[in-house]
């Protein structure tokens, strides 16, 4: 029954007759045209402008803010809304036609787009074959600028609140990202995913955003060259590390490094000479006072800058020309006799004999000689240290009563000779700041007299002489400021150099680094290598060094991140491989 009849013309209704033999054979015909039917290639798309980009990048939040609303609102509404732009668009030609379906037939099927999607997503596809005739693909940067200029992007970045911290920026970054990404138009595939991975991609590169600028600050004008604390340091002519400079995670990292083979060694060695920088910038800074220069650390350079400082004390008593006693130091000492009749019996009568022996018949003339002077300073300031000392506040008393004699006689000797009280006042400054390095080398003399930062503030508490070491709490006591410094940003432990235990762990632990992997122990080098004193320096000055303006550069890049944020949504494309 089916012999000599064509099938196909039963089930396609619209298929041409049989072709000729000839033609069948392929006799001068194209046989494309059998395949794929006649050819509707269209002319080759023209490259895009520069300016082409810009304003697509400008348009991307508006037509994907349309594109959103379609798939917020109500299929009804999005339909009228549909009728309404295509009856503007025969009207006027102001806008261009949309497919009026809603998504009632996007779901249904159809051609996978309707109303806003459809045009979305044909305007997409036209950009991109556009793109291609001008042989562009990949990151599109012209469009991110006008994303960035645009006004909807510019809007939400000027809506966000400022943070303070870091954390604060980096989580409203994280939300101007999201806010992108959602008006990043979507022009393929299930529109529900894809501006959920759109957001989500958004929110990553908006909260980086921050981060990055943060960090480009950082290096304009590094934290560490507002250090108030390294910045007094590198002044006093101490090197920290490049942990210690840079502080906080960096310089715990460091610390546990030491315990590393060789590069521990490396960095063992070069904090050990930020605190030996540290105890001579305390040296230097007593003896530096009455103009000495101390090359020691340690109990040597103690030792160095008390006798220099007593040279100066010396060169300076001896050109006293005599101290004459005026009517201003009679009073004086008549008010402190008044008060010495506070004084236990004994201790008064031993009070009055002083005075006697030493103003009395030194000064039975009205005045005293040089000599004689200095004996009596000497005398007075030995007796006071003695008693002060005493068990017994009876005695303790006493010795306060002889001091304030010695400060009267010497008070009175500066106006006698005020050629010479500069210099005097300069050897009593470095005295006085000797006392607290002093007592810092005392509580180090199992390291030789070496003191850490902690052991000076130590000895800086004890020699505050204030009420209930109130300059201590007020953070004015002498030498504090240093010891601070010193405290905060090189710490309170004393490099160790090595022990038994670390030694054997280092040994070992090269053999085996030689044995597995030789590049390792160059690694380690190199590292050692960085921890050299050339080029801590240069880390160091590079980590904390600023110029003019740079704080206000920096402040500048952490300001503008928010209005970076209009960059998320295309870059978020690019981490979805879009």
């Amino acid at each position: 029954m089916m012999a000599g009849r064509d099938l196909s013309a039963e089930l396609f209704d619209d298929v041409a007759p049989p072709a000729a033999p000839a033609a069948r054979a392929g006799a001068g015909r194209d046989l494309s045209a059998d395949l794929f039917g006649p050819s509707t290639s269209k002319p080759a798309a023209a490259p895009l402008s520069r300016l082409d980009k810009v304003v697509k990048g400008v348009r991307d939040p508006i037509d994907a803010g349309a594109q959103l609303l379609t798939h917020l609102l109500p299929d009804s509404v999005v339909r009228a809304g549909n009728r309404l732009n295509n009856i503007i668009a025969d009207k006027t030609g102001l806008v261009g036609r949309v497919d009026e379906g809603g998504l009632g037939d996007l779901v249904a099927g159809g051609n996978g787009a309707s109303g806003v999607d459809k045009m979305v997503r044909d305007a997409e596809v036209q950009y991109q074959a556009r793109r291609a005739a001008g042989g562009e693909a990949g990151f599109d940067g012209y469009r991110t600028i006008g994303n960035l200029v645009s006004p909807a992007n510019l809007a939400i970045a000027s809506r966000l609140p400022a943070a303070a911290s870091l954390a604060g920026r980096v989580g409203m970054g994280a939300v101007g990202g999201a806010a992108s990404g959602a008006l990043t138009p979507v022009a393929s595939g299930d529109f529900a995913s894809e501006k959920a991975k759109q957001i989500g991609a958004g929110a990553l590169v908006g909260g980086a955003i921050p981060a990055v600028a943060g960090g480009l600050g950082r290096i304009v004008s590094p934290n560490a060259s507002k250090n108030a604390d390294l910045q007094l340091l590198k002044s006093a002519g101490v090197r920290p590390t490049i942990g210690q400079t840079l502080g906080g995670a960096a310089n715990r990292l460091e610390e546990r490094a030491t315990s590393v083979p060789i590069l521990g060694d490396a960095i063992t060695a070069a904090r050990k000479r930020s605190l030996e920088d540290f105890n001579k910038a305390a040296i230097e800074r007593a003896a530096g006072k009455v103009g000495a220069k101390v090359d020691d650390i340690g109990q040597d350079g103690v030792r160095q800058a008390g006798d220099k400082i007593s040279a100066a004390y010396e060169d300076a008593l001896g050109q006293i020309s005599g101290v004459r006693l005026d009517g201003s130091f009679g009073r004086d000492l008549m008010q402190l006799r008044g008060m010495a009749q506070g004084l236990t019996t004994d201790m008064r009568n031993k009070f009055n004999k002083v005075i006697k022996e030493t103003i009395g018949r030194k000064g039975s003339t009205g005045s005293i000689l040089p000599d004689d002077y200095k004996a009596v300073d000497s005398d007075l300031g030995k007796l006071a240290a003695d008693y002060g000392g005493s068990s017994t506040a009876s005695e303790r008393e006493f010795g306060s009563a002889v001091l304030q004699l010695q400060s009267l006689l010497k008070q009175q000797m500066l106006r006698s000779n005020p050629k010479v009280a500069d210099k005097l006042k300069e050897a009593d400054s470095a005295w006085a700041n000797l006392v607290r390095v002093e007592g810092a080398a005392k509580s180090a003399k199992n390291a030789d007299g070496v003191f850490t930062p902690a052991q000076l503030n130590m000895a800086i508490q004890g020699a505050d002489k204030s009420v209930r070491k109130r300059a201590v709490a007020r953070g004015t006591a002498l030498m504090q400021d240093l010891g601070n410094a010193g405290q905060n940003v090189l710490g309170n432990r004393y490099p160790d150099s090595g022990t038994a235990g670390r030694l054997l762990l280092n040994g070992g632990a090269l053999g085996l680094g030689s044995a597995v992997s030789p590049g390792a122990l160059i690694g380690l080098g190199v590292g050692a290598g960085l921890y050299t004193s050339p080029a801590q320096r240069a880390l160091v000055a590079l980590a904390s060094s600023r110029k003019p303006g740079a704080e206000k550069a920096a402040e500048l890049l952490r300001q503008s991140a928010p209005y970076a944020l209009g960059a998320s949504g295309q870059l978020g494309l690019g981490l979805l491989g879009n």
